[in-house]
Order: C-alpha cells, then sequence, then structure tokens
C-alpha cells in the first residue's frame, strides 16, 4: 500500500506540491473566502517575496483590519537571512498582508520552524500573487 502511494506521488503530474492549501483569508468577512491547490507556482511566488525580506516592522500593531492575507504553507520549509535586521530562519508558513485601503504597503508574518513569528518588511511586488489568488 505505502509503495503505490509512493509511486503515485513520485510519478505524478499535477501541479500541488503540498496537502495543506493556500489559502486567501479577507478580515472584513473575516473567513477564508477562497482556497487553492498550493502549486509549484505558489512556491516560487512565496520563495521570491521572502528573498526581498529588507527589515523587520517597526510598528507595534500593524493594520489587519480591511486586509486580504494570503497563508502559504512553505514545502519545504524555506531559509530567510537579513544581517541588518536580525533574521536567519527556516520559515514553514508565511502570511501576506496586503491592506485594501491607505498607503501601508504589503508586509508579511513569518511562522518559523522554531514556533517564532517575524512580522517583516519586504521589497518585492504582489502582483504576480494576486494574479494567483484571482485578484
Amino acid at each position: 500500500m505505502w509503495l503505490m502511494l509512493c509511486l503515485a506521488l513520485l510519478f505524478s503530474t499535477g501541479e500541488p506540491v503540498a496537502s495543506e492549501p493556500v489559502e486567501l483569508f479577507d478580515t472584513d468577512k473575516e473567513r477564508v473566502i477562497q482556497t487553492f491547490d498550493n502549486s509549484r507556482d505558489f512556491q516560487s511566488e512565496a520563495k521570491e517575496l521572502l528573498s526581498t525580506v529588507t527589515s523587520r516592522v517597526q510598528e507595534l500593531n500593524p493594520p489587519l483590519a480591511h486586509a486580504l492575507i494570503v497563508k502559504i504553507p512553505l514545502v519545504p520549509p524555506q531559509s530567510v537571512a537579513n544581517r541588518s535586521a536580525g533574521i536567519d530562519e527556516k520559515i514553514s508558513e508565511m502570511f501576506v498582508v496586503m491592506p485594501k485601503k491607505g498607503n501601508r504597503k504589503p508586509y508579511m508574518i513569518l511562522h518559523t520552524q522554531k514556533y517564532e513569528t517575524l512580522v517583516v518588511e519586504f521589497a518585492g511586488e504582489v502582483a504576480k500573487l494576486k494574479k494567483l489568488v484571482r485578484l
């Protein structure tokens, strides 16, 4: 049984790479509004955004109201290193927070393999991510 499952996964041509889906959460509706297969496209975009981390968020309470949040489980966990921000961690899950209104740029909430949470700024663009979640 396990052998068949492993072979099926090994030779699978489908796009999903993880069993846990990508979720799009709307803070105004207070619920997940869409789910997506955690595809190679999501993993690639997550890796790209993580590579652009610039600093930790300096605000005590960054805004979560009136925002869309994309949750992307990372398979396998990805490394993030930024010496000036004191970050050198393996990230297992990321949340990209995209405010709907105002001048606040998107930011990320990262969960590490050590069960710690980092809130960071990044320089990457979210246009491709928005396209992946059909915004």
